[in-house]
């Protein structure tokens, strides 16, 4: 046994109790792979037992060229990394021929982490093997299809599985499945430099003996160091072997070249060979006549030489299976298929054609490309890059009796359920019984209930006079019978909310139920649905129960996908790109166009249109000429509207109103008849539709005519504007059309229009750009009509009220004149006095204005000083006056003293030499008054008052 990483040796090595990964707790070995050990676990937390499980373990402690020697370099850092992020991966990858992986448990005190993954119960192909010698052709084909599809998964994902081979494929319950992956950055040692080491030389490997053909790991680069003829420092300097010998890429043995896709697959066709001869290809046959006991060709493994090819040694195999085994096994990766796609779908070929339906590629005027149709049973060999979507889908039929695709319009379910799982299940892929499957698909549209009865008619005797429980026990009975399986196909399931009828709704609602119940052998249905429309479905009942159980989601594929579709399906033509360049160009093209999957479709159609037959190129004039992949579908939506325009005055109108009908309000697509396209888009409409359909943007089928795909509503954007221009009429006269049909089915139940919905209804009828029905019409107008019939007994019943009150007449005149002169006098009451509020309104205004000038007045009077003044002139000419000669004549005698007031304080005495007569008064004095003159007789007073 080749030795393990220290970290991991001390953790097996402690007492079982202790043996602990996080929750998972190690029982015993179940095998090794490289340095990895698989040990059986139980996963448990605290008391309780959860499931059981295979961990494989991976240490963290990094390593140099001896296993057990540690590396303190930073390259154990970036080891580390490696480790955990490639688990990781591992985790999300899911395929049902996949094992599933549950967790990554990681012991970061002891440097391990394990991968837990599903310990999957049943027999491995090695042991198969030991016992029966080889395997028939149909189970060996069974098998590397399902291998093939994992293949697909797994490298999609960026992995690489590493260890293909008998021991790591098991048969549980029917379906092969691939186990005990390997972890390439925990497996790679850290080494010397690459400066230092050089570039390896080619090893020469001498014959081995066939009893080291299942040596792997340790092990192996042990023997390979010491019997590589021309390698001068031993092999394993440069790295542990990664797989198991006869099993292994040449080009690893010979150079040490690090594991990748191609050597998976040629270990997948060294398994295919082991199948169907009993050995590996690198084994030499036994020679009985000298005794020689069998070995290992080293030439073979090395790559020197080719494999015998199959059909030398097993003479009866199908010459295409042994052409794909011989391609599988070249020592060159360029000889071999360019992935394991491609590989599975040859596998299907060849087992179809086994079975008697050899089928041919569509002619090459079709192509591998669609436009914006989708790909049928008949396209299903040109119908790439979905293998695990078809393997996920079909394993959820193995237990549900309704699956539902479920993803954004344009993601390919249609073609996904038609070219990819109705085709597996008819050829077996949901086990051996019943043998024989046949297919019915059927579109809802208005009428759900005849589309499903029109599907179910070829195997169901009087389908339309059964009710659907009874249809189920009809299709249970004829399995038993016929052993005859039947899968219906339901497209486009969002009809059922969009345009279907009630009653057509309710019986398709019902027998989808009744059979989703229970997985009845030999009956399934499939739907498919977008995601967008999955809340009013999820409404119906219990129809969302249904598809909530048995749901696939389904995504647009990616860039990186889309280049290899491309390969593929040029290389089934043999045709290629002109050159790296223009693949790099078209790489950055599809990855700003990848989600729109009928816009891609429809771009590389029209490349495919313009490739060089001559040369079996595709150019780059070619997608110069489309206008390159984003632009091509509006373009030519848009030159096939210019071009009809151009030919005929008013087409445009027609075209709008054509492409209108084939809509619904909420933006999805609608099948209507010839007929009634007629009516809606005039005499014009017919030459707009052959117009439409001879640029494939609509399509003709049973039910109708119809848009060749959603895509056109959501990537042409003048479609999508007059969608968005007459939504809100459209809705109206959709209501209008539904209240019309009830109306006609009970005319004395259904309520009529009035008011303003009436008045709405009428000016839609007006209107050119949506023409409504005859039955609305009719509609229109009776409700018009028991309109008019209301307001006439509305007007009647006024008239009766009027003649009733005559007699009241004079009366009630009398006493409304009686108070309006009530009023009046009132009236001029109050206007007088209003009058006599505003003459004292003006007059207290007047007061007001009064008060205001005697204010500014006073801010105008005299100062003090003046006053002084003033006092002092007149003191003067008091002076002057007495210097005068007295007046001749008598005198009079003076008049009486008038009293002085008495609230007022007396006045200052006369100031000295004051003329006789001149008296002056204030009520203020500078200093104190002078001294009173009793003796001055009394003269006449002239007053001065002044106010401060």
């Amino acid at each position: 046994m080749s030795p393990v990483a220290p970290s991991i040796a001390r953790l097996l090595q402690r007492p079982e109790p202790e043996r602990r990964l996080g929750p998972f707790l190690l029982i015993e070995p179940l095998g090794r792979g490289g340095f990895a050990p698989v040990w059986l676990a139980r996963e448990r937390y605290g008391g309780t037992e959860l499931r059981t499980a295979a961990v494989k373990l991976f240490a963290l402690d990094a390593r140099g060229p001896d296993p057990g020697g540690p590396d303190p370099s930073p390259a154990a850092v970036l080891r580390r990394r490696g480790v955990i992020e490639e688990a990781r991966l591992l985790c999300q990858v899911e395929h049902p021929s996949v094992v599933r992986f549950y967790a990554l448990p990681v012991d970061e005190e002891h440097g391990v982490i394990g991968l837990a993954m599903e310990h999957v119960a049943g027999v491995s192909l090695d042991r198969t093997l030991a016992a029966r010698g080889t395997l028939p052709v149909a189970e060996t084909l069974a098998l590397g299809i399902a291998i093939a599809s994992a293949l697909a998964a797994v490298h999609r994902a960026g992995l690489v599985h590493r260890d293909v081979k008998p021991a790591n494929i098991v048969d549980a319950a029917g379906v092969y499945k691939l186990i005990d992956f390997g972890i390439a950055a925990a497996d790679a040692p850290i080494g010397r430099a690459p400066s230092a080491l050089g570039e390896p030389e080619r090893a020469r490997l001498a014959d081995l003996p066939r009893a080291l053909e299942r040596s792997c790991g340790a092990a192996l680069a042990g023997i390979l160091s010491g019997r590589a003829g021309s390698t001068t420092a031993p092999t394993d300097a440069l790295g542990p072997v990664c797989g198991t010998l006869g099993y292994i890429d040449p080009v690893i043995l010979a150079t040490r070249a690090p594991p990748a896709p191609e050597s998976d697959l040629y270990a997948l066709g060294a398994t295919l060979f082991e199948c169907l001869t009993g050995r590996v290809p690198a084994a030499l046959p036994t020679r009985a006549a000298t005794g020689e006991a069998p070995a290992l060709s080293g030439e073979i493994l090395d790559g020197r030489a080719r494999p015998p090819p199959l059909l030398e040694v097993v003479p009866g195999a199908p010459r295409s299976l042994a052409r794909l085994i011989d391609a599988l096994l070249s020592p060159d990766r360029r000889d071999r298929p360019a992935s394991a796609e491609p590989v599975a779908i040859a596998l299907e070929q060849i087992r179809g054609e086994l079975s008697g339906g050899e089928r041919t590629l569509p002619p090459e005027s079709v192509g591998p490309f669609r436009g914006l149709g989708r790909f049928n049973e008949a396209d299903r060999d040109v119908y790439f890059g979905r293998r695990s979507d078809i393997a996920a889908t079909v394993e959820m039929l193995r237990c549900r009796g309704v699956v539902a695709l479920v993803g954004p319009s344009g993601s390919g379910k249609s073609s996904l359920a038609r070219a990819g799982v109705l085709p597996a299940v008819g050829e077996g892929a949901l086990g051996a019984w019943p043998p024989w499957w046949d297919r019915a698909v059927a579109e809802p549209g208005a009428d759900p209930r005849a589309a499903v009865i029109a599907a179910l008619s070829p195997f169901v005797p009087r389908a339309a006079e059964l009710l659907p429980e009874e249809i189920v026990a009809a299709l249970t009975a004829r399995v038993q019978a016929e052993e005859r399986g039947l899968v219906l196909l339901l497209d486009q399931l969002e009809e059922l909310a969009t345009v279907a009828s009630p009653r057509g709704r309710e019986f398709t609602v019902a027998l989808l139920c009744r059979l989703a119940e229970h997985a009845i052998p030999g009956v399934r249905v499939v739907v498919t649905a977008r995601r967008d429309w999955l809340d009013p479905l999820l409404a119906l009942g219990p129809l969302g129960k249904v598809l909530v159980r048995g749901s696939v989601l389904i995504e647009p594929i990616s860039e990186l996908t889309w280049v290899a579709v491309l390969d593929q399906a040029l290389a089934a033509y043999g045709y290629a790109l002109e050159d790296d360049a223009l693949k790099e160009e078209l790489t950055a093209e599809l990855r700003e166009a990848a989600s729109a999957m009928p816009l891609v479709q429809f771009a590389l159609t029209e490349l495919w249109d313009k490739r060089d037959t001559l040369n079996r190129k595709v150019t780059r004039a070619g997608l110069r000429a489309i206008g390159g992949v984003a632009g091509a579908l509006e373009r030519h939506a848009d030159a096939t509207l210019r071009a009809l325009a151009a030919e005929r005055p008013g087409a445009a109108e027609a075209a709008r109103a054509l492409l209108l009908a084939l809509t619904t309000p909420q933006g999805t697509r609608a099948t209507r008849a010839r007929a009634e396209l007629a009516r809606s888009a005039g005499p014009a409409g017919e030459e707009a539709l052959e117009a439409f359909e001879r640029a494939r943007l609509i399509v003709a089928g049973e039910g109708g005519v119809t848009l060749a795909h959603e895509s056109l509503i959501l990537r042409w954007e003048r479609l999508r504007a007059w969608v968005a221009e007459a939504r809100e009429d459209r809705l109206l006269a959709e209501e209008l059309d539904r209240d019309a049909a009830r109306w006609r089915a009970a005319p004395r139940e259904a309520p009529l229009w009035r008011g303003r919905r009436l008045a709405f209804g009428e000016a839609l009828r007006r209107r050119d750009d949506v023409r409504i029905s005859q039955s609305a019409a009719a509609f229109l107008e009776a409700s018009r009509r028991a309109e008019r019939r209301a307001a006439l007994l509305a007007a009647g019943a006024v008239a009766a009220v009027v003649l009733a009150s005559a007699g009241f007449g004079v009366a009630y005149l009398r006493e409304v004149r009686a108070r309006e002169a009530e009023v009046l006098a009132a009236l001029r009451k109050e206007q007088a006095s209003r009058e006599l509020a505003e003459e004292q309104t003006r007059n207290v205004q007047k007061a007001q204005d009064r008060i205001d000038q005697l204010l500014r007045e006073l801010a105008d009077s005299p100062t003090k000083e003046a006053v002084l003044a003033l006092q002092e002139q007149i003191r003067r000419r008091a002076g002057a006056a007495e210097a005068a000669p007295a007046p001749r004549g008598p005198v009079a005698p003076p008049p009486p003293a008038a009293p002085a007031p008495r609230d007022e304080p007396a006045g200052p005495a006369p100031v000295a030499g004051a003329p006789p007569g001149l008296r002056v008064e204030t009520d203020w004095a500078e200093g104190n008054p002078p001294p009173a003159r009793p003796s001055a007789p009394p003269r006449p007073a002239l007053d001065v008052e002044t106010t401060w």
